[in-house]
């Protein structure tokens, strides 16, 4: 009888082992039929039934296997995976987060399986809470000696996913630093400097940016996307020859990218007409293109935007906090039914709506700190400065966050928030004497609805006023201006 308990067992492992998770499951039940009492063959049975995606009886059979077997910590993963699976998350989270306590040294030869159910299933504070265990208990396992090289690739991951988590939230500050924790722990991995180079890129650390994003291609030269991040960054920086080669070298490696290719045909085309509009085959060896030099039109771009004053494609708002601190009494007796709807929201709704309708037409420009003088005596410049005793930071980095955070970041889908750079550049030029916050948007490929209050609202711009469309308007609109 023994004899047939093992040999049976050992089948059902072979089975189980080469993705035969039916036959396995009749291997295992025969062996429990002559020794009912085996956790082993009861958690091999309940791994074979997850094979199959039968989540609830693999479930069962985990906690029959923890019954037998108390101290077995390793079925409490397994019976965690399973209840994830079958989405009792509520089971599931107190089961793992015991399990990693009590048997820290099984989480990294289960991690890669355990991390996207934890994501996929539980809440953000719950993907929170183990992230932060598992960084703990990888920590402490390195420090131990134990399964060195394993804990420090799955620490590396689990401070990267950190990183996308606090990225998500818009805590931008925790999420450099998870990145960094990433690149200290494994150095040589291009995505993690990619992330980091991105957040860097956000919050307008541009050189940091420029380090970073050298450093991923030093580790994966032959990711074009990544050039070509590197390319926009250094176009910031003002270093114009080595942005026009990481174009160029972005298009090399990936021909077909129509983006690259128009991004980089737009570049080359500037570097030639600064050049005197001779055909630069080398335009690297120009020296007539400088910093100064191409600097020049954006400059000339910002002063024809405030000397043709609002249009279609060009808006001004006096502020962006202007409702940030009103009481209710203020609240209560403005004539504005804005104000009345939206309380001290209203100042940052409104600008939501203004880049939403630039997005959702032909794209345009919104500059913050210019009051439109509607008697046609001309608009006059405030300046940000005045809405600086409202931020948390009062300097244009510190404005750049609030837009990016509580303007962009809430009320509008995450997909512009998580391409940023491709849809709106933000700048903060100065003129008379006096700095501004000018935003160029481009236009979105996919409509653009605008969170109000758990409503969404679809905004285009008609002249030189952002107006809401709804219903049937809508649904033609969408139709003709999106594919």
């Amino acid at each position: 009888m023994q004899g047939d308990f093992e040999s049976g067992y050992h089948h059902g492992l072979h089975l189980l082992q080469t993705g035969c998770y039916s036959e396995a499951i009749t291997a295992f039940r025969q062996v429990l039929e002559i020794q009912p009492d085996s956790s082993e063959a009861h958690q091999f049975l309940g791994r074979s039934l997850l094979g199959e995606g039968r989540y609830e009886e693999a479930a069962a059979e985990f906690k029959e296997a923890m019954l037998l077997h108390r101290s077995d910590r390793k079925t409490e993963y397994w019976l965690a995976i399973a209840l994830l699976k079958s989405n009792h998350c509520i089971e599931a989270f107190p089961v793992l987060t015991e399990a990693i306590r009590r048997e820290p040294r099984e989480l990294p030869h289960l991690y890669t399986e355990l991390l996207p159910l934890v994501q996929q299933k539980c809440s953000l504070p719950q993907t929170e809470e183990f992230l932060k265990q598992s960084i703990r208990t990888f920590r402490d396992l390195i420090q131990a000696g134990e399964r060195g090289r394993d804990s420090a690739g799955t620490l590396g991951t689990a401070c990267s996913t950190l990183g996308e988590l606090y990225r998500e939230k818009g805590l931008l500050n925790e999420a450099v630093i998870q990145y960094r924790d990433a690149i200290r722990i494994q150095p040589d991995n291009p995505l993690y400097h990619g992330k980091l180079a991105g957040m860097y890129s956000i919050t307008n650390l541009v050189k940091e940016a420029v380090s970073e994003y050298r450093a991923s291609i030093r580790h994966n030269p032959q990711d074009a996307a990544m050039h070509k991040e590197l390319a926009d960054a250094l176009v910031k920086t003002g270093e114009f020859i080595d942005a026009f080669h990481e174009y160029r070298e972005a298009v090399r490696l990936a021909p077909d990218n129509q983006n690259f290719v128009n991004v980089y045909t737009r570049f080359r085309q500037l570097l030639i007409s600064m050049d005197g509009g001779d055909t630069v085959q080398q335009p690297v060896q120009s020296p007539a293109v400088s910093s100064a030099l191409l600097s020049q039109p954006l400059d000339t771009l910002f002063h024809r935007i405030i000397a043709g004053g609002e249009n279609e494609s060009v808006e001004y708002k006096t502020s962006a906090l202007w409702s940030k601190y009103f009481s209710k009494e203020q609240i209560s007796s403005s004539e504005s039914k804005e104000v009345h709807k939206y309380g001290r929201d209203t100042s940052k709704i409104i600008i939501a709506k203004t880049i939403a309708g630039f997005l959702n037409t032909g794209g345009g420009n919104l500059v913050i700190g210019i009051q439109e003088n509607k008697g046609g005596n001309g608009d006059q410049i405030i300046g940000i400065e005045i809405d600086y005793p409202r931020l948390k930071d009062p300097c244009p980095d510190g404005y750049r966050r609030m837009i990016i955070d509580e303007i962009i970041r809430k009320f509008l889908p995450s997909e512009i928030f998580h391409q940023l750079n491709e849809y709106i550049r933000i700048h903060f030029p100065r003129y008379q004497e006096k700095t501004l916050c000018w935003l160029e948007i481009k236009k979105a490929d996919d409509g653009i609805f605008v969170k109000i209050q758990d409503d969404e609202h679809f905004f285009i711009r008609v002249d030189a006023e952002t107006r809401q469309i709804s219903d049937k308007a809508l649904v033609d609109y969408c139709r003709r201006h999106f594919r």
